[in-house]
């Protein structure tokens, strides 16, 4: 009897050890994965990128530096896709109240005026809004108590409009120079960098 008891314990143990160095690898493995969490990335991504737009901010002394995303808002009956725009990212000076939950899922179609000059040339600037187009992103301009804008298309490396960067002026207009609209300019291009990853 102990002559059959002694090779199935054996065996027992040599199975056990087995399931344990397997278990044990495979906490390892998802403490591993748990740095490239998708919520602490996109965190930390978010941050870097907040942090530039801060920079920004502060540089010339602007009120408000915000991006828009394009993303798909569903589909019509027809199945065509509706194409939105929202703030995603906003950061404003002191006395400057925020407007990011205000301005989600803006339809496309309301600022094409707005958007086609933007798209063509890749930036807009409005030291006034005297010249700016009529459309839905206008009135929401004018509800926030804008003076002056100043807008470039966000272009990925595929040539496709992901977004846009918006500078504000609330509480004066703003005529910046050519310096630094062509800093600004440089800054743009960079942004695909940061949005890429959650696209």
């Amino acid at each position: 009897m102990l002559e059959i008891l002694i090779p199935v314990i054996i065996s027992v143990i040599s199975v056990l050890g087995t399931l344990a160095t397997i278990k044990y690898k495979h906490i390892l493995e998802k403490k591993k994965k748990g740095d490239d969490c998708p919520i602490n990335k996109c965190v930390y991504e978010d941050l870097e990128l907040l942090n530039k737009l801060e920079d920004i901010l502060d540089d010339i002394e602007a009120d408000r530096v915000s991006i828009y995303s394009f993303h798909n808002g569903g589909e019509f009956y027809s199945g065509k896709s509706m194409q939105k725009m929202s703030m995603s990212y906003e950061v404003v000076s002191n006395g400057t109240s925020r407007v990011q939950t205000e301005r989600q899922a803006i339809p496309v179609s309301a600022c094409i005026s707005t958007l086609k000059p933007l798209m063509d040339s890749k930036s807009a600037f409005y030291p006034t809004l005297d010249k700016y187009p009529e459309s839905l992103c206008k009135v929401y301009l004018v509800d926030d108590g804008v003076e002056s804008t100043y807008q470039w298309s966000i272009i990925d490396l595929n040539s496709r409009a992901v977004g846009i960067l918006r500078i504000d002026f609330v509480k004066k207009q703003k005529k910046l120079s050519n310096k630094i609209l062509d800093k600004l300019t440089l800054d743009v291009i960079k942004m695909p960098g940061y949005l890429e990853s959650w696209r």
